[in-house]
């Protein structure tokens, strides 16, 4: 029997994987499948609305796995309009709308990019990086880190400071500063297609359909789970419980780095040392009506840089996102500077993401010798656990390297299956 440890996109790949070849058991600590844990249901115009917190959106060119799941499973997406505008201090500099027409994307700087001399060297340093970065990074050491790559490079302070680096403390869920010290590889990476447009697209039913499609024919899941230990006698692994232990033939733990720690025992000193190198930093996320987040309306996102703040505050405008709203003003805003009034907020949430950087890089090395190890039955797999930008797509991935080695199946094989 296999057990999964954790009911985010990991767990949940793994278990949609190996479901097809083994007896598994999906365990979660919340009430809710993990992946759908913080959403918020609220009624708008008679209807109930569920919002995905946070809102999750996907590249194709960055999310390969992932889409292969989506696509086996039947998870349908749609593009959505990524349209936004950059503030620097109140001054609108930089600005990029997304269109699409006859079914086909593409996007296009706003005014905003050219009027100022800020707008204008963000664009042209922007043009310089599609152009030059993936070959200027193979001279490089490999472990270079953005900032120290960017400032090499001769790029202007505005694109580092008031565009690439805050933009991006978005996409990781971090300050502004961890960006600086992420490798270049991965920042460059994600950028893979260069000029090519590629739009953001999100789950065209949402996040429930999600976790429905992937947990379809799973016989055992178990919710409010109350595990206390896991940890090894002899050979064997055990999921101590309150009032009873289990034994297992494999545990994935697929839980943040932080929070597997504490839940290995007796028999995983190592383990617990690995992911004791992982770093989280913590954001907030709330859902509210405040229209003094979002003064223009002709953008999705707003990106606001405040000198005094070590993370740019984003607003994302869910009227024009969510076709079901039909423009109806709700938003949702990461790293608010400022709280919303208790009337206007709807739901605020926590979340915490893992940092990448040379240490962890190191330590995602380590994971991958105990997987390596032929008797391993302990599995350490989440975003966090691969190498790159710790984004839903490592974390599919690597639920699905685990579900290939315990399956003994090719990836490709896996997943068509």
């Amino acid at each position: 029997m296999i057990g999964i440890v954790g009911s985010g996109i990991t767990g949940l790949t793994a278990a949609w994987a190996l479901k097809k070849y083994k007896d598994v058991t999906l365990f979660e600590k919340h009430p809710e499948i993990g992946m759908a844990a913080f959403g918020a249901k609220q009624m708008v115009d008679g209807k109930e609305v569920e919002f995905d917190i946070p809102l999750r959106t996907i590249k194709r060119d960055y999310y390969p796995t992932l889409f292969q799941v989506y696509d086996k499973a039947g998870i349908q997406t749609r593009a959505v309009d990524y349209s936004f505008r950059v503030e620097s201090n109140e001054e609108t500099i930089f600005g990029f709308r997304s269109h699409q027409i006859l079914g086909i994307s593409f996007g296009v700087p706003t005014m905003d990019s050219f009027v100022t001399g800020k707008g204008r060297r963000i664009f042209s340093d922007l043009l310089k990086f599609y152009a030059n970065a993936k070959d200027d990074w193979k001279k490089e050491n490999p472990s270079i880190s953005i900032l120290d790559f960017l400032l090499k490079y001769g790029y202007s302070q505005e694109f580092i400071y008031e565009f690439l680096l805050p933009t991006f403390a978005l996409v990781n869920t971090c300050k502004t500063e961890t960006v600086g010290a992420y490798p270049a590889e991965t920042i460059i990476g994600y950028h893979s297609r260069g000029y090519s447009y590629t739009p953001q697209e999100t789950a065209s039913f949402g996040t429930r359909d999600i976790v429905n499609r992937l947990t379809a024919g799973l016989k055992n899941l178990q919710l409010n789970a109350g595990i206390q230990k896991i940890y090894k006698r002899g050979s064997k692994i055990l999921i101590q419980f309150a009032n009873e232990e289990k034994e297992f033939e494999h545990v994935i733990l697929s839980t943040q780095a932080n929070q597997a720690k504490d839940l290995l025992g007796e028999g995983y000193e190592l383990e617990k040392e690995i992911l004791n190198e992982f770093r989280y930093e913590s954001s907030d996320v709330v859902l509210h009506t405040d229209e003094s987040y979002f003064a223009n309306p002709s953008v999705s996102l707003v990106f606001k840089i405040r000198n005094t703040f070590d993370k740019p505050e984003v607003t994302l405008d869910l009227g024009r996102i969510i076709p079901e709203l039909k423009g109806k003003k709700i938003f949702q805003t990461w790293n608010p500077h400022k709280l919303p009034k208790e009337t206007d907020t709807l739901k605020l949430a926590k979340f915490e993401r893992p940092v990448m950087d040379e240490r962890t890089a190191k330590a995602i090395g380590r994971i991958a010798n105990l997987h390596a190890d032929p008797k391993c039955n302990l599995w350490l797999c989440g975003s966090y656990s691969l190498y790159g930008i710790p984004l839903l797509e490592a974390g599919a991935k690597s639920g699905l390297l685990v579900a290939s080695k315990i399956a003994n199946q090719k990836l490709d094989d896996l997943i068509q299956r």
